[in-house]
């Protein structure tokens, strides 16, 4: 399966010490993982690479290319949830 669709949605952590967590998917690794960042504490040069099976993949969307982008749609998801 191709999860190349998915980058740039706002996805959750289901699994893990970050669970909870919003993300942006930044990049797909392989039919595995995925790179998402947050714009805090992981940011777009420094991405955590997450198991795909372990992300709720939603269907918002953002074209965020910087870190304060990423804030804000996470922020923008959070307030709408």
């Amino acid at each position: 399966m191709s999860y190349d669709g998915f980058v740039g949605s706002i996805a959750i952590s289901k699994n893990g010490h970050d669970k909870g967590d919003c993300y942006v998917i930044t990049g797909i690794v392989d039919d595995r993982f995925a790179f998402v960042a947050n714009g805090q504490n992981r940011r777009l040069e420094a991405p955590k690479r997450k198991n795909i099976l372990h992300l709720s993949v939603t269907k918002s969307r953002t074209a965020a290319t910087n870190d304060l982008g990423i804030r804000n749609a996470i922020e923008e998801f959070k307030k709408r949830r």
